[in-house]
């Protein structure tokens, strides 16, 4: 077995980012073709798949103080984007900037709307037009990669994939090397020089789960805040599930609002990189364990998320189900059973068990409320990985549950494809429009 896998995949799929993926890439979207069509805005056109235009609707917009909206976004984006900086567009906004970017959607037509036509799970298309120019962006397979560059009417750049070849990491994976318990192992035996990514994860997003518990923003839903006040109540108790739980949705309350702290993602998700990467860490701070077991078991949490979301396959950057909730929150509680010492065939216990009570909980957009359904998940996962330790596990009669992962999350697969592809999220865009909540 090569080392090198695992180490590779920390570096590829946890990275640094600012703020939710959409509003950064409507943000970002408005800050290239800014860059090649100066002049007085006069229109913002943007179209998306379902879950882009509705996911950008509620989410904090960072250094915006928690204002929303894809207009605003990419407003923020045409007044003072960094396109260099890429998933952290945003990082050089100022208050002025904002007030800018206010009177901007104020005085030109910005104009959204759904298109699910493309196949693309991740689809996102923004034309500027100004007084002196035309320029058109288009994103496809991940948040922050633009494939297509037009400006007034020519090519500029064009890496467009037919969906058929569309990004699917999992098709470059040799699954003999990349198993549960390979993983496990590697980060057990390797040398800690190889957890550097692992430790800026912890010091990155330590800075944003604090920023949730101590500076609630946004439309008021404060999951992990209201859990630490109850314990200062005495109402909850203060163990060690509750601090996994606290620090495990802290971040996603704080980036759903809107916080000016970049994260550390997992797998293109900041929420789900704040979940696998502070649950471990709390169990070990909490357990008195070293900073070095600490490492060991957020890298463990990592790969287990990515694991998982590669076995979406073409859904793995954006599925209809909730991966927050179904691959997060059992990968946070895969880092915790690492620190309690479960065995791999544990861990793969737990993991499927976890699955039952999520599976089929389906995505309607980043929100405020994406930490709460996180808790619900991971509180669930701790109590499978309980379950797991006593050899107690959902079988093969269950449902989509089969005895070995790898072949769960390909029943759920089905799940996603046969059924829910493409109707969720329109039907979600039906009734945001419905709501008249779309700005």
């Amino acid at each position: 077995m090569s080392k090198s896998l695992f180490r590779e995949l920390l570096d590829k799929e946890a990275s640094p980012a600012l703020g939710c993926t959409e509003p950064m890439m409507f943000a970002l979207g408005g800050a290239i073709t800014r860059k090649y069509a100066p002049g007085k805005v006069l229109r913002v056109d943007m179209v998306g798949c379902g879950l882009m235009v509705t996911g950008v609707q509620a989410v904090g917009i960072p250094k915006t103080g928690g204002k929303t909206g894809a207009f605003l976004a990419a407003a923020v984006g045409i007044v003072n984007g960094d396109v260099d900086a890429c998933k952290e567009v945003l990082r050089n906004v100022t208050p002025e900037d904002v007030k800018s970017a206010e009177e901007l959607v104020k005085s030109a037509t910005f104009t959204l709307d759904m298109d699910n036509s493309t196949g693309k799970q991740v689809y996102f298309k923004l034309t500027l037009t100004t007084d002196q120019h035309v320029a058109t962006v288009i994103f496809e397979d991940e948040h922050h990669t633009w494939t297509y560059l037009e400006v007034d009417g020519e090519v500029v750049v064009d890496n467009r994939r037919p969906v058929g070849e569309m990004l699917i990491p999992a098709n470059d994976i040799d699954w003999n090397e990349f198993t549960i318990e390979n993983a496990y192992n590697w980060c057990k035996t390797a040398p800690i020089s190889e957890f550097g990514r692992a430790k800026e994860a912890v010091e990155m997003n330590y800075i944003v789960a604090k920023d949730g518990l101590e500076n609630p923003r946004g439309m008021g839903i404060q999951t992990a805040k209201v859990l630490q006040d109850n314990v200062k109540s005495g109402f909850v108790a203060d163990d060690e599930i509750t601090e996994v739980l606290i620090w495990g949705t802290a971040g996603a309350d704080a980036r759903m609002g809107g916080s000016d702290y970049p994260t550390m993602v997992s797998t293109a998700s900041g929420n789900q990189g704040l979940m696998v990467v502070m649950g471990p860490w709390a169990s070990a701070k909490y357990r008195k364990m070293s900073d070095e077991d600490g490492y060991r078991a957020v890298a463990f949490a990592l790969l287990m998320n990515t694991y998982m979301k590669y076995l979406s396959k073409e859904y793995v950057y954006m599925p209809p189900t909730c991966s927050c909730a179904t691959t997060s929150a059992p990968a946070a509680a895969a880092g915790v059973a690492f620190l309690h010492g479960l065995t791999p065939q544990q861990i793969n216990d737990m993991l499927c068990t976890s699955q039952v009570q999520m599976c089929g909980v389906v995505c309607d957009g980043a929100k405020p409320s994406c930490a709460f359904r996180m808790f619900v998940a991971l509180f669930g996962a701790l109590e499978a990985m309980m379950m797991a330790e006593k050899g107690i596990r959902a079988t093969n009669v269950e449902g989509f549950v089969h005895d070995d992962l790898k072949v769960t999350l390909e029943n759920i697969y089905r799940l996603q494809h046969d059924v829910l592809h493409n109707k969720v999220d329109a039907i979600l865009w039906d009734i945001v429009k419905e709501q008249k909540t779309i700005h």
